[in-house]
């Protein structure tokens, strides 16, 4: 491993960062198909069925999510017309949409540190799903849903093009029990927040998703004097994520208990409330283990 000091520094042009110097592959065509039907409100669920039919690996990857016990449908799916029928045709492009990331930016030899992050998506998904439910039951589930599961997005563009650059941040992560935002700003290397929002631009992402890529940290959540406030779509996402990493990662004290302040602070919670909350979110580990077997 090259000592943190010796890690070359990373230039980014956003204009042309992800199209000549950084490039990933394009997600598949019938992601951009759908995204284009979902624009005509006369589009023809069959049609999308046979887009999705198309790609044979995508196809069996959604019926496997489909019929995982997160939907908890009353009776086995295999056919994608009928899924679309039981979740309807949004929550099924959204899941199409997420698989379709998963399996585009697939990294050689990385596959522990890949089912890490995936874990920590779909779990943090999952808790600001439940979130949702508690304190903001009028916001759209289906989009929260999706941007929740890739507001991360920008980490996987270190993990597959910076692998050095990414063992260091979790290195110094380990070390110090702090946040991945604060490793990348210690190290003086570009946030993976940014590199997210660059790569929803470049593959044509929902805007929520894109929302919740620039913003889902703690200093987000915290919106210092002179910062935009985040929205409460970003606000439930970075909840997701804090919570998700207070009972998942190993941090120090000081850092524990500010993002526990923080936490409390922007839910109005009592501490008794608080503790509760840590206790769901901790029994909300087996349903994310679960998807993330479905995924495999």
């Amino acid at each position: 491993m090259t000592p943190d000091t010796a890690l070359a520094p990373i230039e980014i042009d956003p204009r042309t960062f992800l199209k000549d110097h950084c490039t990933l592959p394009t997600l598949p065509e019938v992601v951009g198909q759908i995204q284009d039907m979902m624009q005509d409100e006369n589009v023809v669920i069959a049609r999308v069925a046979d887009l999705i039919s198309s790609d044979p690996a995508l196809l069996a990857q959604t019926l496997k999510v489909v019929n995982s016990a997160y939907y908890g449908l009353p009776r086995e799916i295999t056919n994608p017309q009928v899924a679309i029928a039981f979740l309807g045709l949004n929550e099924v492009y959204r899941m199409v949409l997420s698989l379709s990331v998963i399996n585009t930016v697939s990294i050689v030899g990385k596959k522990e540190e890949l089912l890490k992050y995936w874990y920590h998506s779909i779990y943090t998904a999952i808790c600001t799903k439940h979130l949702a439910g508690t304190y903001e039951p009028d916001i759209s589930k289906e989009e929260l849903w999706s941007a929740a599961v890739l507001h991360d997005i920008g980490k996987l563009v270190y993990l597959k093009m910076y692998p050095d650059h990414y063992e260091a941040i979790q290195n110094h992560c380990k070390k110090h029990g702090c946040l991945f935002s604060e490793a990348e700003e210690h190290l003086s290397l570009p946030g993976s927040s940014y590199i997210g929002t660059l790569l929803c631009d470049h593959w044509r992402l929902p805007d929520k998703v894109r929302d919740a890529s620039e913003r889902h940290s703690l200093g987000d959540l915290m919106a210092a004097e002179g910062r935009t406030p985040p929205t409460v779509f970003q606000r439930l996402i970075c909840l997701g994520n804090l919570l998700t990493i207070l009972v998942t990662e190993q941090l120090s004290d000081h850092k524990r208990q500010e993002v526990s302040a923080a936490v409390r602070s922007a839910l109005k919670c009592s501490e008794d409330d608080f503790l509760t909350l840590l206790e769901e979110t901790a029994g909300l580990r087996e349903k994310a283990q679960g998807l993330i077997g479905q995924l495999r």
